[in-house]
């Protein structure tokens, strides 16, 4: 017969084997490795949008940085044309002063020689032509015909008149009004400066829209013998090549 004591001593042993081996169960499951956590799953439509806006925004900054670098470059390219312009006119003014100044030789002061402007009459004349020009650089044709009218009535002397004479023949063809625009790019021609060459070709495209055909051609062989260099000259080929078909 076992005494107490050792029925005792076994059954505590059989309890701690049994806890030592739910311990190492516990163990187990906690770290087994087989056991893993699976991230989430991205479905591959939620993919392909994401590439699609993200394509789509780097467009849309592309295209505004280009449109950004291309308004910069205009507002400089303007401010460049500015600028120039002032000067020109400022050349312009100071080269009328200075003709104005200047005393006629003995051969040249005779009865059909113009006559000389003042300096007051300069300054006038530049604002009217300014005045003009610019009227006619806003697309108001009646309002700059108008004035560069009245400019060659007033100052038949200035240096400018020929290219008055000119202008005032763009605001007429404009309108339609073959028979003044003709006059004035004459006049134009007549007068000397550098627009004639342009007028002599305006010239041939009145006389091509009044249907003189022959008036036409002469004119354009003209700004080909006198200015062969020029750009009229190669519209002046153009435009015979087109009367030729």
């Amino acid at each position: 017969m076992l005494s107490s004591k050792y029925l005792l001593a076994i059954t505590l042993s059989g309890l701690l084997i049994a806890n030592q081996a739910m311990a190492n169960r516990a163990e187990v499951v906690e770290y087994d490795p087989s056991v893993r956590t699976q991230p989430p799953k991205v479905m591959e439509a939620d993919v392909g949008m994401m590439g699609y806006v993200n394509d789509k925004f780097n467009r849309l900054e592309k295209n505004s940085l280009e449109n950004s670098d291309r308004l910069d470059r205009l507002e400089r390219d303007l401010e460049k044309f500015k600028q120039l312009q002032t000067r020109v006119e400022s050349l312009e003014k100071q080269v009328a002063l200075l003709k104005a100044a200047a005393t006629p030789s003995p051969s040249e002061s005779n009865a059909t020689a113009k006559p000389v402007m003042t300096a007051a009459e300069v300054e006038q004349s530049q604002q009217a032509y300014k005045k003009a020009f610019d009227q006619l650089m806003a697309g108001k044709y009646p309002e700059a015909g108008k004035l560069f009218k009245e400019f060659v009535e007033k100052y038949p002397q200035s240096d400018q008149i020929g290219n008055a004479h000119y202008w005032y023949g763009e605001t007429q063809f404009v309108a339609r009004k073959y028979e003044l625009a003709l006059v004035a790019y004459t006049a134009s021609v007549e007068s000397g400066g550098p627009k004639q060459a342009d007028a002599l070709l305006k010239q041939g495209e009145s006389y091509l829209e009044l249907k003189k055909q022959k008036e036409a051609k002469a004119s354009f062989e003209e700004v080909k013998k006198r200015f062969p260099d020029s750009t009229a000259a190669k519209q002046a080929d153009k435009l015979l090549a087109g009367m030729k078909k």
